[in-house]
């Protein structure tokens, strides 16, 4: 009896102590990410922030979150592997930051491109260049958007990666619209505007250097962020950016 016990616990303590080791392997990151957040004249980044990073760890990354651009430049990203801007920064960054960004990218690191980071750098050609589609406004140029609010994101492309078996999808959010082509990109998704009545881009991708950019004019808001459609997209998005799509 006394050795029926015995064994009883030696088996229970391993079958735990082996759910235990799973539970750990499972929650290993996929990925790092640098989010690169704050500086945001039109956007409370700090209440949406902690949505969009949640976002992501649910995905499987892990999620470093920075104000200080200055870190592109250091042998500290030698540690991610992909970058996510959330910034819309109402300056040019220091051209040592500029130079190390194009780098990065270039050189194969995946980045993503969120909601009001396509408004930023003006005027800086290589970064109009990675993205491809950009909010601007002067004379030339009339980026706008429908009052926030909801719509339907409609998918146009159904064998991509981070579309596949997805399904036209709610959210609450602006639509960006009347933006300003700089390079070729791939639609993956549009969403049709009420006020010009006429489909825009929504969902896009691109290679850049040996990069690969993901872009998505949603998530102007913690709503917006909180959409199912949302969480989905961000997640393949950031897969897909860093390779991790096979």
């Amino acid at each position: 009896m006394r050795s029926r016990i015995l064994f009883v616990l030696v088996t229970t303590t391993i079958a735990c102590f082996s759910l235990v080791r799973a539970e750990e392997k499972k929650a290993e990151p996929v990925a790092t990410l640098l989010l690169i957040s704050g500086t945001d004249p039109f956007h409370d980044w700090r209440s949406s922030l902690p949505d969009l990073r949640k976002d992501l760890e649910e995905g499987g990354f892990k999620v470093v979150v920075t104000e200080d651009p200055w870190v592109l430049t250091t042998e500290g990203m030698k540690a991610y592997d992909g970058i996510v801007m959330q910034a819309y920064p109402d300056k040019r960054w220091p051209a040592p930051v500029e130079a190390a960004l194009v780098s990065l990218v270039k050189g194969g690191m995946g980045i993503g491109i969120v909601h009001s980071a396509d408004n930023a750098f003006p005027g800086w050609n290589e970064f109009e260049d990675m993205v491809g589609l950009l909010w601007r406004t002067d004379d030339t140029h009339h980026a706008g958007h429908d009052h926030y609010g909801p719509y339907t994101v409609k998918i146009t492309d159904k064998e991509h990666f981070i579309t596949r078996g997805l399904q036209d999808f709610p959210t609450t959010d602006e639509l960006y619209r009347d933006l300003t082509k700089y390079s070729d990109f791939q639609v993956l998704a549009t969403a049709f505007s009420r006020d010009k009545q006429a489909d825009y881009p929504i969902l896009m991708v691109k290679t850049y250097g040996k990069g690969r950019v993901f872009h998505t004019v949603l998530g102007h808001d913690a709503v917006s962020m909180q959409a199912a459609g949302f969480r989905t997209t961000i997640q393949r998005g950031m897969l897909w950016a860093i390779c991790k799509d096979k």
